[in-house]
């Protein structure tokens, strides 16, 4: 994977999100995940989890479906059915990027863009 698709995936905040919960859980529900980050946004953007619960689940919903995991299966991270969002090998990977320079030991094997 380049450097540029690294960053362009990272760069989108419900996919560092969604990555961050696969990091901690290699499989998911899509149910589930849709929830999870349609309340995440919420947060982020100051709307409770009880406003417009329904509706930012379907808006999540169709994201995911037509962006989201999308590019992150054609990037090889995940790969995903109607029912399961699991994580790949590869997302092992990239998934150490989103650890900020402080929180990584310095062992000299940590991924880098280049060389995933």
């Amino acid at each position: 994977m380049t450097t540029e698709t690294t960053f362009d995936l990272l760069g989108n905040p419900v996919r560092r999100n969604l990555l961050a919960i696969l990091r901690e859980s290699s499989s998911i529900e899509r149910d589930r995940l849709t929830a999870t980050l349609a309340a995440e946004a919420g947060d982020a953007t100051g709307f409770g989890a009880s406003e417009g619960t329904e509706e930012a689940r379907h808006r999540m919903r169709i994201a995911l479906h037509h962006n989201h995991l999308p590019r992150l299966a054609d990037a090889g991270l995940v790969t995903y059915d109607e029912e399961t969002v699991t994580a790949t090998n590869r997302l092992k990977a990239v998934a150490s990027l989103l650890h900020s320079p402080d929180d990584r030991r310095t062992t000299g094997d940590e991924a880098t863009p280049a060389s995933i």
